[in-house]
Formats: C-alpha cells, sequence, structure tokens
C-alpha cells in the first residue's frame, strides 16, 4: 500500500497551540494529520492508498482548510499569516522510504508566540477542519468563500493601510452574501453587530446617516479630497486603528 506523507509550515506569527501535538484524522478520506507547536507550525499529513497526485490534493486541501480555520477562529490574535507552504515530501510504498525536498517559499522569520491558544477551542478547530474537508463547497455561498479569501489576504499582508482596505472589502463581500447589499450601511451593520460599542458619527454627505469609525477612516483616506481630509493624516489615522479594525472583523467573520 502506498503512503504519501506532507509535511507544511503554517506560519502564524503571535500564535501558538497550548499542546505539543494534535491529530486530525479523517477516515473517508484516509488522511491522518498531526499538527506539532511552534514557530511556525508544523504540520504532517499521511495519505494511504490512492495515487500520489489524489494524496497531495488530499494533503494540501487540510493544510489550507486548517490555515483558514485557525484565519477565521483565532485572527484578533494573528499578528500576520503566510499561507502553508510544503517543506517535503515523502513517498513510502511497500515498506520503504524516500524522501525529496519540496521546498518553497522564504525561511520563516517572525516573533515568539505570544499567545497559547485555549486547547478546547483549538480541538473544536480539528473537529471543524475534519469535517470541512469531506464536505463540498456550497455554490450558492460563492461571496462569502471569496470575502474569506480576502480576510486571509489582509492578515498576509504587512502595510498596514493595505490590510485595512481589503478587510473593509471582505466585509462589503461578506455582507453581500448575508443581505444582498454590501453598501456602507450593511459593512456598518455587521462591525456593529460584532461590536456595539464601535464609535459612530454623522457622514459629511448626510448627516441624518451616520459611519462607523472604520468606514469614516476608509472614507477619509478614498475620499480625501471630497472630505477636506489630508491624505497623510487619513493613511497615519489608519494605521493607528488598524489592530482594532482586525479584531472587530475577525470577530464578524467568526461568527458568519
Amino acid at each position: 500500500m502506498t503512503t504519501v506523507e506532507q509535511i507544511f509550515e503554517l506560519p502564524l506569527h503571535g500564535v501558538n497551540i497550548s499542546v505539543p501535538s494534535l491529530t486530525i484524522d479523517v477516515p473517508k478520506l484516509q488522511l491522518t494529520a498531526q499538527l506539532e507547536a511552534g514557530a511556525p507550525l508544523r504540520l504532517k499529513v499521511r495519505v494511504t492508498g490512492v495515487s500520489e497526485q489524489e494524496a497531495d490534493a488530499r494533503a494540501n486541501k487540510v493544510a489550507q482548510t486548517l490555515y483558514r480555520g485557525f484565519l477565521l477562529r483565532f485572527g484578533r490574535h494573528i499578528e500576520r499569516s503566510e499561507p502553508p507552504r510544503s517543506t517535503s515530501h515523502l513517498l513510502a510504498s511497500s515498506g520503504t522510504a524516500s524522501m525529496f525536498g519540496k521546498a518553497t517559499g522564504k525561511a520563516f522569520v517572525g516573533v515568539s508566540p505570544t499567545v497559547n491558544l485555549p486547547q478546547r477551542e483549538v480541538d473544536d478547530l480539528a473537529n471543524d477542519v475534519a469535517l470541512r474537508i469531506i464536505t463540498p463547497e456550497v455554490p450558492t455561498s460563492a461571496q462569502l468563500y471569496t470575502a474569506i479569501d480576502m480576510y486571509a489576504a489582509g492578515l498576509e499582508s504587512q502595510n498596514k493601510v493595505v490590510r485595512f482596505l481589503v478587510f473593509y472589502s471582505a466585509l462589503a463581500l461578506a455582507a453581500l452574501f448575508k443581505w444582498h447589499d454590501g453598501r456602507q450601511q450593511n459593512v456598518d451593520r455587521l462591525i456593529q453587530k460584532s461590536n456595539p460599542s464601535v464609535s459612530v458619527s454623522p457622514s459629511p454627505r448626510n448627516k441624518n446617516v451616520t459611519e462607523t469609525l472604520y468606514t469614516k477612516l476608509r472614507n477619509d483616506l478614498i475620499h480625501a479630497e471630497e472630505r477636506g481630509c489630508d491624505p497623510a493624516g487619513a493613511i497615519a489615522a489608519i494605521e493607528k486603528r488598524v489592530s482594532d479594525f482586525q479584531r472587530d472583523v475577525s470577530l464578524v467573520f467568526s461568527q458568519l
């Protein structure tokens, strides 16, 4: 019987799991994955009884699903993320094994993990991943999947303003999925549902309409000339608030 093992790194700067390792079993796919603590997190995925190409596809799917799961559940704690990268590929057949590298990407450069994630929540994530990788995506939820991809792209950006704007666009798509309307009022509706205490102020365009702090920051930059704002000042204001926005956006996506 052929066994294929893929090893991935999951660079999630600022978080770690609170146990040495965690196992995810998916008997239906003849797949077992072991997540190991560290910086970065290390994922070993072993698949048996299928072609190498199919095994690679299954291994990559579990790595991507686990990565997205971490972002959705724990994004408020993550300083910055990088997509999973395969570091090696082990092919064992009939009791023999050969190792050949598939190193990709740059070396991990980060900080020591600052948050040990609660074991119960990580166990819930593992159970959710085991279910999701055998459940087909729903075509009618395409807008939500794209919104999640954009949210992930925001977490992967090192530029604070880019991160802020990508997060905002991700919320617009999430609002479009939820209410078939991605206008700013519904972006604010999502934000306020997760954080009722977020500050609001009258819109300069319509005093009868309010906008959240985050919509104001976005518009002060995008419509700087119309609002008589200083673009450099708008950028500085976004950079000051991007961590708060990340926290609130993460709460929105964890509840969708």
